[in-house]
């Protein structure tokens, strides 16, 4: 310990060395090229790391970085001993080369330690040509799916009008009867005209849920929508139920998102409207809206005092057709927290629920503040393979 103690306290001083051009015989020819090559074989080390670091700091998410990192600090460290081994020619500094040495030795450890720890995941990194063949896939699924959309949301909206156009001549007709001869039928067959149109309606109405679930995020062209007109528009919508049941709907300020319209309005409007109908009996409705910023997303609250929902179908009632009440007690399709679920799912969010059955439920919902689809991902993906 003594040696290591002397060692470093006398760590500058070069008085127990000559200058290397002292020792032994040394022709200028012969020592200029020594020092000239380890000046150059420095200069090189130097650039190589450098360039690594700027790599490492431009290139975000680079895999393997602490890998990049070793080995930049190898490269540089076995640098230094090029350059002092030059400077020796003049300052007989031994002990600090002999340092530099040690911890040279020691990061060149650490980086072959690095490599073999980590050699499976580098030989598992991609190369640029299985990224270029895998964003061709991307894209032509990408396409395929686009295509089956348009297809899908065709089918939807000629099936729609296709299927509305009966039901109307249906209950055209079931009432043009009930007027004509209503005077002429018993109680049972008004009864079942009653039940007869009811049931078209019922199919009118589903085929018009249908029709808005199909077309949910059929739009790519999103653009700041502000969520206090767009809330205040679907109260006004519903004053009629507001002053109906006495409702209080009570909203914080909403902030102005990226998004599109109306899928929007439908998931706005589709929660505070199953807030207001399932209300419990003699208990007038109070819905509140909330929002809080969580740097890269907001996330939203709509509670209500309503009726709850049993911990078991908390995530039932976002599948579509999925009714947890009988039509005689709360009328609806099945559909609108589907239809939410589909909205938040396009926009990158999550949605939930909690509730306590006779006391109110709240539905969470986050949306990204930077929304990002489909055809921007492919885009952000052809960007990337061209760097």
């Amino acid at each position: 310990m003594e040696q290591v103690f002397d060692f470093f306290r006398r760590l500058t001083d070069m008085g127990d060395w000559p200058p290397r051009w002292l020792c032994g015989t040394w022709s200028d020819f012969h020592g200029w090229l020594y020092i000239l090559s380890d000046l150059t074989i420095w200069l090189a080390y130097m650039a190589i790391p450098l360039i690594l670091i700027r790599f490492v700091i431009i290139k975000k998410g680079v895999p393997l970085p602490g890998v990049f990192w070793l080995f930049g600090a190898f490269i540089l460290l076995c640098g230094l001993t090029h350059l002092i081994d030059a400077m020796m020619f003049w300052l007989p500094a031994y002990r600090i080369n002999a340092l530099i040495r040690f911890f040279t030795g020691v990061v060149s450890v650490a980086t072959v330690i690095a490599l073999v720890r980590y050699f499976k995941e580098a030989v598992g990194l991609r190369t640029s040509r299985e990224y270029d063949r895998e964003l061709s896939y991307r894209q032509l699924a990408m396409q395929e799916l686009t295509r089956s959309n348009q297809e899908l949301q065709q089918f939807a909206y000629v099936a729609s009008h296709d299927l509305q156009s009966p039901l109307k001549t249906i209950t055209s007709y079931l009432t043009l009867f009930e007027a004509k001869h209503g005077n002429q039928l018993d109680n049972d067959a008004r009864r079942l005209i009653t039940v007869s149109s009811a049931a078209a309606e019922r199919m009118r109405h589903l085929i018009r849920d249908l029709l808005e679930f199909s077309r949910v995020g059929s739009d790519m062209a999103y653009i700041p929508v502000d969520l206090n007109r767009l809330v205040n528009e679907i109260t006004e919508e519903l004053q009629a139920e507001i002053q109906a049941t006495g409702a209080t709907i009570d909203k914080s300020v909403l902030p102005t998102i990226m998004g599109h319209g109306t899928d929007l309005k439908q998931l706005f409007q589709n929660l505070i409207t199953n807030a207001l109908k399932y209300r419990r009996p003699g208990v007038a409705p109070y819905v509140k809206i909330q929002v809080m910023d969580e740097i890269q997303q907001y996330r939203f609250a709509i509670s209500d005092n309503g009726i709850g929902i049993e911990q078991q179908y908390f995530e039932r009632v976002f599948q579509i057709f999925q009714r947890l009440h009988g039509r005689n007690e709360y009328s609806g399709t099945g559909i609108g927290l589907a239809t939410c679920k589909k909205v938040i799912d396009i926009y990158g969010g999550q949605i939930w629920l909690d509730s306590v059955v006779g006391s109110g439920t709240t539905v969470y919902f986050t949306i990204p503040k930077v929304i990002k689809h489909l055809h921007q991902y492919a885009q952000a993906d052809s960007v990337h393979s061209l760097n």
